[in-house]
C-alpha cells in the first residue's frame, strides 16, 4: 500500500507541476524568464513541500521521542515559510505579467489544501502500517538483490528508450521538419530512458528504506542519531539498543545511498540533454548556459559527498559487524522481496 501511494502521490505531484507551468507560460508570453521563475518557485514549494511532509509523517512516528517531535516541528516551520515565500512570489509574479486574480488565489489555496491533506494523509498510512505491522526481520543484502536491482533499472532504460524512439519516429515522420528530427529523435528518447531509470532506482530502494525504518523502530530520532554516528563519524554516546541500529544501518545503507546517487546521476543527465538540444538547435541563452553550468556543478558536488558517506558507512560497518544479529535471531521470515 505505501509503494502505491508513494507512486501515486508521484504521478499526481508530476501533474501538478506540469500543468501548473503550462498554466505560467500561458499567462506570460511574452514577459521575461525573471517573473516566470518566480511563478515556478512558488508552484514548486507547493507542490513538494506538502509531498515531504506526508511522507515524513507517513514513513516515520514523529511523536514517539522528543527528539523526532523537535525535528517534525522543525521541518513543519520550514514547509510553511517556504509556502509563505511562495505565495509571496506567485502575488508578484501576478502582479508584474497582470495576471487575473484568480491564479495567485488558486496556487495559494491550493498549497494550503494540498499541505493539509498531505498531513492527513501520512497520519491515515502510518496507523495503517501500525495497525498490519509485518514481522521483525533482519537480513543482510544479498549480491543476488543488488544485482536483481541493477536489471530492472537496466530493463527499464531499454525499454523505455525503445518505446520512445518508435513514438517519436512516428510522430515525426509526417512533420514538415522530419529532417531536422532526426537528430533530435534519439535525444529526447534517450532523455526519457534516463528518466526512467532515474525512477526505477527510486522504486527499487523503497524495499531498502523500510529496512532503515525497521532498524531503528520507525523513530526519527533515532535514525538521525544512528546517521551523524555513521555518515558523520560524530562521536555520540550510543546505548546498546542504538549500537545495535546503527550496526544495521551501516550495513544497508551504502546500497540505498548508491542508488540515490544513480537516481541524481541518470536525473540530471537527462536534463543536461535536454539543454544540449537548445545548444545543437542554435537556441542559446543566459538561462539555458546558466542552468547547464548549475547541473555539472551539482554533480561535482553530489558524487564526492555520496562516495564519502558510503565509504564511512562501509568502514562501520565492518568494525561493528559482530553486533549485528545471525539470520536465525533477526528474522522470522525471508529477507523483504524487492
Amino acid at each position: 500500500m505505501k509503494v502505491l501511494a508513494f507512486i501515486f502521490s508521484l504521478v499526481i505531484a508530476t501533474g501538478l507541476m506540469l500543468g501548473g507551468t503550462i498554466l505560467i507560460f500561458f499567462q506570460s508570453p511574452r514577459h521575461s524568464m525573471g517573473p516566470q521563475l518566480l511563478a515556478i518557485f512558488a508552484l514548486t514549494v507547493m507542490t513538494y513541500g506538502p509531498l515531504s511532509l506526508g511522507s515524513l509523517t507517513s514513513y516515520w512516528n514523529v511523536r514517539r521521542t522528543a527528539g523526532s517531535h523537535r525535528f517534525y516541528k522543525r521541518w513543519l516551520w520550514v514547509v510553511i515559510g517556504l509556502e509563505f515565500l511562495g505565495a509571496i512570489a506567485i502575488i508578484t509574479f501576478a502582479v508584474v505579467v497582470q495576471a487575473p486574480v484568480w491564479l495567485p488565489v488558486l496556487f495559494i489555496a491550493g498549497g494550503i489544501a494540498l499541505t493539509g491533506l498531505s498531513l492527513l494523509m501520512g497520519r491515515l498510512l502510518r496507523r495503517h502500517d501500525e495497525a498490519h505491522p509485518l514481522p521483525p526481520s533482519w537480513a543482510p543484502i544479498t549480491r543476488y538483490e543488488i544485482q536483481r536491482k541493477i536489471a530492472i533499472i537496466a530493463i527499464t532504460f531499454v525499454v523505455v528508450f525503445a518505446i520512445a524512439a518508435v513514438v517519436l519516429g512516428v510522430v515525426g515522420v509526417g512533420s514538415h521538419d522530419a529532417a531536422s528530427q532526426v537528430g533530435a529523435q534519439p535525444l529526447f528518447a534517450l532523455a526519457f530512458a534516463l528518466f526512467a531509470a532515474g525512477f526505477a532506482c527510486v522504486i527499487v530502494s523503497l524495499p531498502l528504506s523500510r529496512r532503515l525504518r525497521d532498524a531503528v523502530d520507525r523513530d526519527l530520532g533515532t535514525i538521525r542519531k544512528v546517521a551523524k554516528v555513521v555518515l558523520s563519524n560524530k562521536k555520540l554516546d550510543l546505548d546498546q539498543s542504538e549500537q545495535v541500529a546503527a550496526a544495521k544501518y551501516a550495513a544497508i545503507i551504502p546500497t540505498t545511498l548508491s542508488f540515490m546517487l544513480g537516481y541524481l546521476i541518470l536525473l540530471y543527465l537527462g536534463l543536461g540533454i535536454q539543454q544540449m538540444q537548445h545548444l545543437i538547435s542554435g537556441q542559446v541563452d543566459a538561462f539555458t548556459i546558466g542552468f547547464s553550468a548549475f547541473l555539472v556543478a551539482a554533480l561535482l558536488i553530489f558524487i564526492p559527498i555520496y562516495a564519502v558517506r558510503i565509504r564511512r558507512a562501509r568502514i562501520y560497518a565492518r568494525n561493528h559487524a559482530d553486533l549485528l544479529p545471525t539470520a536465525d535471531e533477526g528474522s522470522t521470515g525471508s529477507a523483504d522481496r524487492a
